[in-house]
């Protein structure tokens, strides 16, 4: 009897949430290159470029940029729009919450790129119920040579203003897929490990703000834990 789409994604989930297990940092800053609070709030600061959770966002925008430039658009206009504006603002909101000057700024920021991240799987998953996405039991990131796997940062010694690339050779990767490559189950794989990491994180600045005599009296401590975490 072939499972149903709900077993199929719980299966999903707990073979993605045991890969991160194994490997559960959220940032691949070198030693020389901490990603203190000073500098993210630094104007030059681009310490999200080393965020696990940043190239996971990156890499889902392009792969529904991907699937979305092959609908047609007079019949998926809105679908297209909609789905294409939420995975840009994953990445978008994950960027303006590094930048923000205060943890309980970037954690509100999380919590908009989270918002959007359900937002895509919804569309995911309306995507699958409309047959207007294939769905193949098996398939996963691997099938696309995509590896989530950190990039090692070392300073540039001729051009030390060469940026950090998150993706590195997984833009020539990804710029190769084509649309019947990808599948329900390969979004829901990306999704599922993105959410993790994005939970990981917040965890982590939610202990940095329980420290902090000024963010307790915002009240902020616990909003995540309520609204995300549970």
């Amino acid at each position: 009897m072939p499972k149903t789409s709900e077993e199929v994604a719980k299966e999903l989930a707990e073979k993605t949430y045991r890969e991160l297990l194994e490997s559960p940092k959220t940032s691949y800053l070198s030693p020389n290159s901490p990603a203190s609070k000073t500098e993210r709030e630094s104007p030059k600061g681009k310490s999200y470029r080393f965020s696990a959770v940043y190239r996971n966002s990156v890499v889902l925008r392009l792969l529904v940029k991907k699937y979305t430039d092959t609908l047609d658009p007079r019949k998926f206009l809105r679908f297209i729009s909609q789905v294409d504006a939420a995975a840009s603002s994953v990445v978008a909101n994950v960027r303006e919450g590094y930048k923000r000057p205060t943890t309980k700024e970037c954690l509100d920021f999380y919590g908009y790129a989270h918002a959007s991240l359900e937002e895509v799987r919804g569309f995911v998953e309306d995507a699958r119920d409309d047959e207007i996405l294939a769905s193949k039991p098996g398939s996963n990131l691997k099938d696309l040579r995509i590896e989530l796997k950190p990039i090692p940062y070392h300073q540039p010694l001729e051009s030390p203003k060469i940026p950090y690339d998150p993706l590195g050779d997984l833009k020539e990767v990804i710029r190769d897929v084509k649309r019947e490559d990808l599948t329900w189950e390969i979004f829901l794989e990306l999704l599922n490990k993105t959410d993790y990491l994005m939970k990981r994180a917040v965890e982590g600045l939610q202990a940095k703000m329980e420290k902090n005599e000024d963010a307790k009296k915002h009240g902020a401590a616990g909003v995540w834990e309520r609204k995300y975490l549970s």
